[in-house]
């Protein structure tokens, strides 16, 4: 038994004995053919041998993702706990070692151990007990081993995340604690991305990916995105959601609105505003994102609405593209309109440039901000060869960066689509009050012809009912369609629906996504309710 402890020892190394040795072709340790040992012994030295395989196991592991770059720096810390449990183990088999040297200097005939062993000795029954813990955690290092072989970042850490739910508690406990460690990368990501918003992660182990090759001015939409796969398990899809967003808030304030402010603040701030996260501390990270998503959202709307006049843009898109500063329209409709009856092809935009700032000096709309006018202009369609100008013209308005997040490309086209089909509308009307004027002539013209009368009445029918149905079609357009919102968005479908948004962006706990979100439902529902 004294020659098999000895061997054990180093099975315990990964190292052969001089009877114990590693088949590699069963995958297992086996007792030298030559040696007659008892079932029992057979067992106790098979059962501890299974120390000496997971060491290995661990161990090969270890020493091949060590320097592997591929496995991120989550598998690096992973590779590194594991290193430091093997350090406690290599503290037993040297505390196992000086034990069997002690008994061989202190008991007669150990090495053929022909004395009966006392309460001190070290036998095989004991090492069991004594190697009891260890073979556990060995167990549940290999255990991890096998899980997380092909993982890395998130992913890993989700992983080894699932079995803190497990019933037994050691098992709970033990990860627990591994993941102190293991966690401390993803952590430091999750710290640089929300304070400073910068995407530290060289081997794509966070949950947010970027997209460098997207331009800048499509930052906030499709520069960054989140990867399901590398979304650890204690976070929820909601604080995921408020973490990107964080991030996403703090890149387009430096690099779109460029404000430096709030990651200065950040940077300089103590540990109470900035607190160190930590596995296991969930009301603590949950809390710490909650106040830093509010405030992040709310530096980013205030810097829109007060430095690049958000608010201001989206009322001049409703008095000009959707016809709501009425004087304007109707100054501008009456001296376009015999320029527009002409074929489109004989159409020069400078003229009709010339026309829209007589418009507006000639309105209140001259009171309007120079920016906001400056931004109003021309814009001719492509031309087909029996287009008249009423076909090709189109008011627009130009947007830049960081406002064109909100008024996106695909948002200015829809209220260039509501413009074409409203200004269609006050077309009609212009051509109905072209013709009640000229019938109002005739009727004088032909009073004294009686023949003329039942005609002139029926001119004069076809064409009320036609403004009756004009006029009903625009205030049902002009005072409904164009003032509501999606339900969705908790607003009364009143015609006060355009101060409930303005109401709503006005709200300091929304972020960027929920502006556009209630812009682009505001103009859907437009296009909706005007048949469009």
């Amino acid at each position: 038994e004294s020659a098999l402890l000895r061997d054990l020892i180093f099975i315990f190394q990964g190292i052969d004995g001089q009877y114990i040795r590693f088949d590699p072709g069963s995958g297992e340790y086996t007792i030298d053919s030559k040696v007659t040992v008892t079932k029992p012994t057979k067992d106790l030295v098979y059962y501890l041998s299974e120390l000496g395989w997971l060491y290995k196991r661990i161990l090969l592991f270890v020493k091949s993702k060590s320097n592997d770059p591929s496995i991120g720096l989550v598998g690096q810390a992973f590779c590194s706990e594991l290193q430091h449990e093997l350090t406690d183990y290599y503290r037993l088999i040297a505390v196992l070692e000086a034990q069997i040297k002690k008994q061989a200097s202190t008991v007669p005939n150990f090495e053929n151990q022909l004395a009966l062993p006392t309460e001190q000795s070290l036998t095989l029954r004991r090492l069991v007990v004594w190697t009891q813990e260890s073979l556990q955690k060995l167990r549940l290092m290999s255990t991890m081993v096998d899980v997380c072989q092909d993982q890395k970042g998130g992913a890993l850490v989700s992983t080894m995340h699932n079995y803190t739910k497990h019933g037994d508690p050691f098992i709970r406990n033990y990860i627990s604690k591994m993941l102190q460690e293991v966690s401390k990368p993803f952590y430091e990501m999750l710290q640089r991305w929300i304070y400073a918003g910068e995407l530290d992660d060289p081997y794509n182990e966070f949950f947010v990916a970027c997209d460098l090759s997207v331009p800048e001015e499509e930052l906030w939409q499709n520069q960054y995105s989140i990867r399901e796969d590398m979304l650890p398990a204690f976070i929820s899809e909601e604080l995921a959601q408020k973490i990107f967003s964080i991030g996403k808030s703090l890149n387009f304030i430096r690099r779109s609105c460029h404000d430096d402010s709030l990651v200065e603040k950040y940077s300089t701030s103590d540990q109470d505003c900035v607190p160190t996260f930590k596995y296991g501390d969930v009301q603590a990270v949950e809390r710490s994102i909650d106040v830093t998503y509010l405030e992040t959202s709310k530096q980013l709307i205030n810097l829109l609405k007060r430095k690049y006049k958000l608010m201001e843009h989206l009322r001049a898109l409703k008095r000009y593209l959707l016809l709501g500063q009425g004087d304007f329209i109707q100054h501008l409709m009456d001296t376009l309109g015999p320029n527009l009856s002409m074929p489109a092809n004989k159409l020069f935009r400078h003229n009709l440039t010339g026309v829209l700032e007589t418009a507006i000096r000639a309105s209140n709309a001259q009171y309007d901000d120079v920016d906001i006018l400056n931004r109003l202009d021309v814009r001719l369609l492509e031309i087909s060869p029996e287009d008249l100008g009423w076909d090709v013209f189109t008011l627009d308005y130009h947007v830049d960066s960081p406002i064109n997040t909100v008024f996106s490309q695909q948002a200015m086209n829809q209220y260039l689509r509501i413009f074409n089909f409203m200004w269609r509308l006050k077309r009609v009307e212009y051509t109905l009050s072209s013709a009640w004027r000229r019938w109002g002539t005739a009727s004088r013209t032909f009073a004294s012809i009686p023949e003329m009368d039942q005609d002139l009445h029926q001119a004069q029918l076809a064409i009320s009912r036609m403004v009756h149905f004009i006029y009903q079609l625009q205030h049902y357009y002009l005072f409904e369609a164009s003032l509501l919102i999606l339900q969705g968005l908790n607003l009364m479908v009143l015609e006060c629906s355009w101060e409930k948004l303005a109401s709503f962006i006005e709200n300091k706990s929304i972020d960027l996504d929920s502006i556009i979100e209630a812009h682009s439902s505001y103009l859907d529902k437009i296009t909706e309710k005007g048949f469009l």
